[in-house]
């Protein structure tokens, strides 16, 4: 019988959090993705190897064919996240073809895809940036959202084209771990930061410099739609149960951004004393970078233009189907305790 949700990429961020929510509702859960996912063994999940970036998605005939026959649903969130290329060319396998396959599976399987993009498909766009808006003229900061832009735009165009299977389109704000590991430094977002602040403090001990805050370039007015991983999984789940939400666009943002003073402070809170702050061009030009301000600024170049957004997104579609409830606002508190476990399990992986 077709009772199973697919989720592609279920090792990762969304895709753990995504899992575990339908495996706690008694779902059976087939997980494709190229690492066990990190949750404990349970009946109701059976693993595939699996690469996206293939066709079949790399499983072999009998698999394939057993996938597409349980098939209810299929979630699609493996992707290729990091910025480390300016150009789309080499994210295409994974972020386009990738997808392009996952629509396949789910047209085999005859079932709804259900597709997460980003809400960054919005590349450089200013001031707001609707469910229904894609293409705008908008320049990318980076490969990675170039490649999410022409992924979800394939899509796009197999809606207009009236494909066999609904389509609905996610597109999560950055998605903050609220449990994370002490791995979580090695991803996109706070945690990395926070990884290379804790780096640069352990540095000052035997430097020249003290163990003031570190100033990080960045408009102190600006903002970040982040959201905490829990809240997007619960999000897609109440999404995926409504057919009336296929062929639909959902941005999932909270209802206010996070300011980059709030995040500050958070931060700060955390390490429980001074440990970073913002300050904008004219700061920099008044006092140079010390030593440890240049090196963290050279760590985290990839990401210094997330640090001066203006974009608002709307969530109308959001609000109409899964209520205002919804991915609430990260508070400063929430935020900061986050922190502290990521600095607890930092400190606990490296104790000896």
């Amino acid at each position: 019988m077709k009772e199973h949700i697919v989720i592609t990429g279920a090792s990762g961020l969304v895709g753990r959090a995504l899992l575990a929510r339908y495996l706690d509702q008694g779902h059976p859960v087939i997980a494709l993705c190229r690492k066990p996912p990190a949750l404990p063994s349970n009946p109701l999940m059976s693993w595939h190897w699996a690469d996206v970036s293939l066709p079949h998605l790399g499983l072999d005939p009998a698999t394939y064919a057993e996938v597409c026959a349980k098939a209810r649903m299929v979630f699609h969130l493996a992707a290729r996240t990091d910025f480390k290329d300016a150009k789309a060319t080499s994210y295409l396998p994974v972020n386009l073809e990738g997808v392009e396959h996952a629509l396949a599976l789910a047209q085999e399987a005859g079932g709804p895809l259900h597709h997460v993009s980003t809400a960054f498909v919005c590349g450089d766009w200013l001031g707001e940036f609707r469910e229904a808006d894609l293409g705008l003229g908008q320049g990318f900061r980076n490969g990675y959202e170039e490649s999410k832009f022409l992924g979800e735009s394939f899509l796009h165009r197999a809606m207009a084209t009236a494909t066999p299977v609904p389509i609905t389109v996610y597109r999560p704000g950055i998605v903050v771990e609220r449990n994370p590991s002490a791995a979580s430094g090695k991803t996109f977002g706070p945690f990395l930061f926070l990884d290379a602040v804790v780096r640069l403090r352990e540095m000052a001990a035997t430097d020249d410099v003290g163990p003031s805050a570190l100033r990080v370039l960045g408009n102190r007015l600006a903002h970040l739609p982040l959201v905490f991983d829990d809240a997007v999984a619960e999000a897609l789940v109440r999404l995926a149960a409504k057919p009336e939400s296929a062929g639909l666009v959902f941005q999932l943002v909270a209802p206010q951004p996070v300011g980059n003073i709030l995040l500050e402070d958070a931060f700060n809170e955390a390490f429980g004393q001074p440990a970073a702050r913002f300050a904008d061009e004219d700061a920099f030009s008044r006092q140079p970078a010390n030593s440890l301000e240049a090196l963290l600024a050279r760590k985290t170049t990839p990401y210094a233009a997330y640090l001066d957004l203006s974009v608002r997104f709307t969530r109308h579609n959001l609000d109409a189907f899964a209520g205002t409830d919804s991915l609430p606002t990260p508070t400063r508190a929430e935020l900061a305790k986050a922190f502290r476990a990521f600095l607890a399990a930092r400190t606990q992986r490296s104790a000896p």
